[in-house]
């Protein structure tokens, strides 16, 4: 696989995995402090995704995404952690991006056919 570059906050960052852009919900919560919000889904790609929310989350932060979408049965479940935030202003979400922790072959093979199934 080849190395996709990225903008975010006005430095260069590259991926190692393709990310497509997408309009799901998901289901953000946070292990630490064990708050659960909603978010909405800007890209996803097997090996993270970015994402708005009403919550301040940081760098290093550990959060379990639970994704809903038509082409799965229940929510799929991702440990994952923030790479990186975009601070809100008084209008806007929280944008951040988060890498995931793959630890279960099976989530992999689940993330894999979500984002085969969605339409770009």
């Amino acid at each position: 696989m080849g190395r996709h570059p990225a903008q975010s906050g006005g430095s260069r960052k590259f991926r190692v995995q393709d990310r497509k852009p997408v309009r799901l919900q998901v289901s953000v919560t946070h292990v630490g402090s064990g708050w659960v919000r909603a978010g909405r889904v800007q890209n996803l790609g097997l090996g993270g995704v970015c994402f708005e929310i009403d919550e301040e989350i940081a760098v290093g932060d550990r959060l379990v995404l639970s994704f809903v979408a038509p082409a799965l049965w229940d929510p799929l479940a991702i440990r994952s952690r923030v790479a990186w935030t975009r601070a809100r202003t008084s209008r806007e979400l929280v944008r951040c991006g988060a890498t995931f922790e793959h630890n279960n072959p099976a989530d992999v093979f689940a993330l894999f056919e979500l984002v085969g199934s969605l339409v770009f």
